[in-house]
């Protein structure tokens, strides 16, 4: 059996991207309770639904997702954000605080254009933040391994480390080979030092396992329902590229997204055979504010749908970590089993609670214009391979 892990993530797409690369060759599990017991796999992917809210609710689930998973034995990844959203701080903190550990923070995503150098993380040219000013007040010490120092290798780096003598040592990485000497030097370090980073260095760290190819099982089934709550430019880009296929009907949830309107989006899904997209209203004002509300009755909608019509649909398309949650619960999920990526970023998954029913996932803010029509076609694909 290989080695366990427990990957602590803030919200549910991304606790599928890093447990993705495992996908192929380990048995990898995503719970959504991270207060229930953990499911049998080698690799289980916390979600603690903690991007959104308060610091100090972010605490308290990472802390008692950290504290199962080390009674349990299992070690530990936290991941977080690559563009740095989130309660970053105080979920690291409440790590730390329940390890007795010090962290090595890598969130470098070469991959997906996130690179980190002078301790500055980049999406492309863009600037997202330095990761030292995000423990400022916090009482944590931090510190910085720059490029130079990575790049000579892993002793260097572990010599680094242990002369900062911080709580939080952040790491510049550009590559993928940056990222292969950290978590080298990560593993070196031993167990009382937390891997914290995005789904870059889960990558990494699969890698090292070892892998083989696995093909995905064919989905079956006959129409796929996707289920897009972004009102983000590349939301409605996706939309777009469904739609000019030719074979998706797309059914909007009106403002201001009560029963009446979850209603009438539910009738309008029951008249259609094939494919659907199902959106909130695209007239309706953008408000962060709302995307719990708008998110609560995609589900609702979504879940009626999935309850009539499981013996034909070929699976689901959930795009958005608070939207795929939502959707999920709504159904009576606890958790699924992840199967690798059909692209980065984009999870081939299968939900047991559902009779094994095909699960894609991505992030809102992950692919291109045409990446769900790309994920729809693959839903009605015989069998595709992994990777």
């Amino acid at each position: 059996m290989s080695e366990r892990l427990v990957i602590v993530a803030d919200d549910l797409t991304g606790a599928a991207d890093a447990a993705a690369a495992y996908g192929p060759f380990d048995r990898v599990a995503v719970a959504l309770d991270g207060s229930a017991a953990l499911p049998d796999a080698d690799v289980i992917a916390i979600d603690t639904d903690s991007r959104h809210r308060s610091p100090e609710f972010a605490a308290r689930a990472v802390a008692a997702a950290v504290r199962g998973a080390a009674d349990a034995g299992f070690p530990l990844y936290k991941k977080i954000d690559s563009t740095l959203r989130g309660n970053i701080a105080a979920e690291v903190g409440a790590a730390l605080h329940e390890l007795s550990a010090t962290a090595l923070l890598a969130p470098a995503f070469p991959g997906t254009g996130r690179t980190v150098t002078g301790g500055v993380l980049r999406v492309g040219d863009t600037v997202r933040g330095d990761l030292r000013e995000l423990f400022a007040g916090t009482g944590l010490r931090t510190a910085l391994i720059p490029l130079d120092v990575v790049r000579s290798g892993p002793s260097e780096v572990v010599a680094a480390y242990r002369a900062a003598a911080a709580d939080v040592v952040c790491a510049d990485a550009v590559t993928e080979a940056d990222l292969e000497v950290l978590h080298a030097a990560g593993t070196a370090l031993g167990p009382d030092v937390l891997l914290v980073g995005s789904a870059g260095l889960t990558r990494v760290a699969a890698r090292a396992r070892g892998h083989r190819e696995r093909p995905f099982p064919p989905a079956g089934g006959a129409a796929v329902l996707t289920v897009l709550g972004s009102y983000s430019g590349l939301a409605r880009e996706q939309r777009a590229a469904m739609a000019a296929s030719g074979e998706v009907t797309v059914v909007a949830v009106a403002a201001p997204f009560g029963l009446a309107e979850q209603r009438r989006a539910g009738a309008a899904l029951s008249t259609s055979d094939g494919d659907v997209l199902l959106v909130p209203d695209p007239a309706a004002p953008v408000a962060r504010a709302d995307a719990a509300e708008v998110a609560g009755a995609l589900a609702s909608v979504a879940a009626r749908h999935v309850a009539r019509r499981r013996d034909t649909l070929a699976g689901l398309i959930l795009a958005g970590g608070e939207t795929a949650r939502a959707v999920l619960l709504a159904a009576g999920v606890r958790g699924f089993t992840v199967l690798g990526e059909l692209a980065p970023g984009v999870v081939r998954s299968a939900v047991p609670e559902l009779g094994g029913l095909p699960l894609i996932t991505k992030a809102g803010a992950f692919g291109a214009p045409d990446t769900l029509e790309h994920a729809r076609r693959a839903l009605h694909a015989p069998a595709g391979a992994s990777h």
